[in-house]
Formats: C-alpha cells, sequence, structure tokens
C-alpha cells in the first residue's frame, strides 16, 4: 500500500493529478480510506474511489463505494442521489437485492411524498433500461431478472403489457415453457402483499 502524506482535499486533488491510470489511483485512494479525514474530504474520496472502480468495470465496487458516500452526506437530496447512485450501479453488476436495498434506503430519506415518486420513478427507469440493455447484447438470463421484477412494481398497463411480452418470449427462448404457461394464467401478474410492503408501493 502506498505510504499517505496527503491531508486537504487540494492536496489529495493534486497527487491524483499525477497519477495516469486508474489502478495507480484506486491504489492511492484505497490507502487514504483508512485515515481519519473530515466528511468533505472523505466525500471527495469516495467519488474519487468510484470513478476509478467504474473505469475498470468494477460496477460492485464502485457502488459500495456509493452507499458509503450517501451515510456521510449532510442533506437528505445528497444522500437520495448517493443511494440511486448506488442502485444504478448495482444494476451493471446485476446486484437485484442491493438495487432494492439503496431503494428503501433512498425512501427513508425522503422528505415528501412528491420526493417518494421520484425515487419509485429513478429505480422503474433503472430496471426498465437495464433490462432493455441487456436483451440487445443477448443476454437474456440478466434481462430476465429485471424484467421479473419490473412485473413486481408499480407500473402503468400499458408498461406491464410490454414487459409481459418481454418476459414471454425470453422465457420461450429459454425452454421455460411452466414460466410462460404461469405468466398467461390468470392471476400470475399480481404483486404479492410482501412485494407491496418491501417496495413501498
Amino acid at each position: 500500500m502506498m505510504q499517505v502524506r496527503e491531508k486537504t482535499k487540494e492536496e489529495i486533488t493534486a497527487k491524483l493529478s499525477t497519477m495516469k491510470t486508474p489502478l495507480t489511483r484506486m491504489d492511492y485512494l484505497e490507502s487514504i480510506m483508512k485515515s481519519d479525514f473530515p466528511y468533505d474530504v472523505q466525500r471527495l474520496i469516495f467519488d474519487e474511489l468510484a470513478k476509478a472502480y467504474e473505469e475498470r468495470i468494477m460496477y460492485d465496487k464502485a457502488a459500495r463505494v456509493f452507499s458509503m458516500k450517501g451515510g456521510i452526506e449532510v442533506t437528505q437530496n445528497k444522500k437520495v442521489e448517493a443511494y440511486l447512485r448506488a442502485a444504478e450501479l448495482f444494476a451493471k453488476a446485476w446486484k437485484i437485492e442491493e438495487i432494492e436495498a439503496m431503494y428503501v434506503r433512498a425512501l427513508r430519506e425522503a422528505e415528501t411524498n412528491e420526493k417518494k415518486r421520484e425515487i419509485k420513478l429513478a429505480i422503474k427507469n433503472i430496471f426498465l433500461v437495464n433490462a432493455s440493455e441487456l436483451e440487445k447484447k443477448q443476454k437474456r438470463s440478466g434481462a430476465l431478472k429485471f424484467y421479473e421484477k419490473l412485473m413486481k412494481i408499480d407500473l402503468d398497463e400499458s408498461e406491464k403489457s410490454q414487459v409481459k411480452e418481454k418476459l414471454i418470449a425470453i422465457y420461450k427462448s429459454l425452454g421455460k415453457f411452466r414460466e410462460v404457461a404461469m405468466l398467461q394464467g390468470k392471476g400470475s401478474t399480481s404483486t404479492s402483499e410482501n412485494d407491496k410492503n418491501y417496495l413501498g408501493l
């Protein structure tokens, strides 16, 4: 591990500017994390470390850094912003349960019903965007996870119909004909009370 002499945001930023690769920045920032810095410096470290992880396609680690950042943010809006960014990165790592955990944390910070609606819409869009992107890349097993979760959250009838069609097509392509039959059966697309309670719908 690198020896860390920098103490201020300015010194850390200057040091980072001399490092040419994400791997070098990661090593440096991971060393810094073990030091006791004020929260404003910690937030800078988290931002830079998450950026380095993301550049290295280490989405899970980048997401966890933003999750930690949410815990030290001062304002509720900044906390929500950090948790939603973590959810976006967890989505890239196909971490469904972690996305939902960030959703719950973000909702806890929402002060108004309008803010809660914004958070719900953001999470829904994360699922929709990632499901679509994975499907385009022919990564059906990944797309399937997102589409299955979308059937359990608050979609309008048009969206739910489109997601159902996507699910049926993927199930058929994977030879999951029992799941096709269940999805086409009465009541199979309804949201359970447990899902409603967990997702805050």
